[in-house]
């Protein structure tokens, strides 16, 4: 037994379009991504436990209940706020069990109201996942990448799942077609996701944490975690290197699914083959797929063909286009109750 100095990590995120469709893998991979996401605070930050919360249009449950009888139920694209209260909270809790992190608390809350001939309420819902961790708080902070060190990702192969979730989240569900939205939907995979951190842990308890910097893969896979690890230095990824479960994905596929449950990390090159020792231990996949450079590109590389990205970083993070958004103001009224 040792004694070392820790920090707390604290992590809350919201899954509503993913719940909204399919409240089961929605919620569930929901716990999943804010567990991955304190899995990759500083150089590594270990999960305790979780919360959920659950914000929904009146479920009619049961009879007896004359306030959500003032409006009438509509016709659900996806789920009923009832479907979506019990198989979200199956969800979130079942990733939980199977991972080891307890859900302990949370709240709920169901809403629905006709105003001036409008009517609110949370048709499009809200799940908000969060949990509480720690660290050794020599690892609070990420490291400073070098020109040469690997970039290395852990968990499963890439499939067509997951593909444009940031985007569809980012707009009113129903807007796309049914084939683009269920696609856009993760699938959890708590058992892949319990290997990986095992490898994390061992890391990070030990005497020395290898790790020089650690990203989770969410909403744009590949191409958003990479793009992360390397955003100090540059790197090349070589696409043939990433694991692929479907053979029939194209480049695009391949770098932007959100396939799970993944991590991509920093090492040296000295450190490669003990983290291999603990990955095969815990049966955890791990691919080399890549290194930092010092010229601050990013690019993926396919042998024999055009490289689908290769790009300056500045492009990805330094210089986003200008938003421009006109605002104009809505005179309502009220009635007095």
């Amino acid at each position: 037994t040792r004694e070392v100095e820790s920090v707390l990590s604290l992590k809350a995120e919201t899954h509503n379009f993913p719940t909204t469709v399919e409240p089961f893998n929605g919620a569930s991979t929901g716990t999943g991504g804010e567990i991955r996401d304190r899995l990759a605070g500083g150089k590594g930050s270990l999960p305790i436990a979780g919360t959920a919360v659950y914000m929904t249009s009146y479920p009619r449950l049961e009879e007896g209940r004359p306030w959500e009888q003032v409006m009438p139920p509509r016709a659900w694209l996806y789920q009923t706020p009832e479907q979506i209260l019990i198989k979200a909270s199956n969800g979130a809790s079942d990733f939980g069990n199977k991972f080891g992190q307890p859900l302990i608390c949370g709240s709920l809350l169901t809403f629905e109201h006709t105003e001036n001939r409008k009517q609110y309420g949370y048709d499009k819902v809200i799940m908000l996942a969060g949990g509480v961790g720690y660290a050794n708080s020599r690892d609070a902070k990420k490291g400073d990448p070098k020109s040469g060190e690997k970039v290395v990702v852990l968990g499963g192969d890439n499939y067509r799942i997951g593909m444009g979730g940031g985007a569809v989240s980012s707009v009113n569900t129903g807007e796309y077609s049914s084939g683009i939205e269920l696609n856009a939907v993760q699938r959890a995979n708590p058992e892949m996701q319990k290997r990986v951190a095992n490898v994390i842990r061992t890391l990070a308890e030990s005497d020395e944490n290898p790790i020089v910097s650690i990203h989770d893969h969410g909403a744009g896979g590949h191409l958003n975690c990479l793009s992360e690890l390397v955003e100090q230095t540059g790197g090349v990824i070589e696409i043939d290197k990433l694991p692929v479960g479907d053979k029939t994905l194209s480049a695009k596929e391949i770098i932007g699914n959100e396939s799970q449950e993944r991590m991509g990390l920093l090492v040296e090159q000295q450190e490669i083959e003990r983290i291999e020792r603990i990955a095969a231990r815990e049966r955890a996949p791990m691919y080399v797929v890549g290194e930092t450079t010092d010229d601050m590109r990013f690019t993926f590389r396919k042998e024999g063909e055009a490289n689908p990205i290769d790009m300056e970083l500045a492009d990805f993070f330094g210089k986003p286009p200008v938003t421009v958004m006109e605002d104009s103001t809505l005179e309502e009224s009220f009635e007095a109750p």
